[in-house]
């Protein structure tokens, strides 16, 4: 699909865009947390190490986010492995991929949906979430859900300059400049061999058309100390008039309110 077609009906009503079918009932707790914990859970069991990345990742660390789709991530080199599992258990079937969207894979990895419910979920490869998916940087929610730690999680956004999600997670965290630079990486540039080796593989996955170079990375060399400064130093400045700085601290946080993950939510 060229950006100078226009969006069809049909287009909204396919299975690739939807997550459900009319008969589906909702998950639980309507976010779909206990099925996705019985996947995370079969995983671990066959010896597949996995975290709930992306949107959902976001959101457990405290930032406003909407989630269509879980997102998964297993060891690359296990991926294989583990979509065979999950499309040999009875409670799993796999579904087509979303349609392409900016600067993403997602198209390209397996899709699932939890039979008989309004479900889907993708997995996604540890190359390209640009984490170590080992044990050590994963922790649980109190739901039981493993995430990337959040040292982990903010790393990979730096090293992969995405920088709407990384500002989305320091105000989730309300996290600082002085945080940053004890917990993370930041005297060097963003991962430009991972982008390059990620638009080849967005290339090969789209047809060619005058607009398919916009589903590309931006290439080009970032200073990752400068990026996490500017972000937050920033975060009053992305306070609504709706949101009073006396009041909050930043656009997911109020003053003086406790790390969100410390509080019981059933969506995480």
């Amino acid at each position: 699909m060229s950006f100078s077609e226009p969006i069809s009906i049909q287009h909204y009503n396919d299975p690739a865009c939807l997550n459900r079918s009319h008969d589906d009932e909702l998950p639980s707790f309507g976010h779909g947390t206990l099925e996705m914990l019985e996947v995370t859970r079969l995983l671990e069991s066959a010896g597949i190490t996995c975290c709930v990345v992306g949107i959902s990742a976001l959101i457990y660390y405290g930032a406003g986010r909407g989630r269509r789709d879980w997102e998964v991530c297993v060891p690359t080199e296990k991926l294989g492995k583990a979509s065979a599992l999950l499309d040999s258990a009875h409670s799993y079937e796999t579904y087509p991929p979303r349609p392409p969207e900016l600067w993403s894979l997602l198209h390209t990895f397996p899709r699932f949906k939890v039979v008989g419910k309004a479900l889907c979920f993708t997995l996604i490869p540890s190359d390209d979430a640009h984490i170590d998916c080992i044990p050590e940087n994963i922790e649980r929610s109190q739901m039981g859900l493993p995430y990337p730690t959040l040292e982990m999680f903010a790393q990979s956004l730096l090293d992969t300059n995405d920088m709407v999600a990384l500002t989305d997670l320091v105000d989730g965290m309300d996290l600082t400049e002085q945080w940053g630079s004890e917990y993370l990486k930041l005297d060097a540039e963003n991962d430009l061999a991972w982008t390059l080796r990620k638009n080849e593989k967005i290339r090969a996955s789209i047809p060619f058309s005058p607009y398919s170079c916009l589903m590309e990375l931006g290439a080009k060399p970032v200073n990752l100390r400068e990026s996490w400064n500017t972000i937050v130093h920033t975060k009053t400045r992305r306070l609504g008039a709706e949101l009073p700085e006396e009041y909050f601290a930043t656009r997911f946080r109020a003053r003086g309110s406790p790390d969100p993950r410390s509080r019981e939510r059933y969506h995480v």
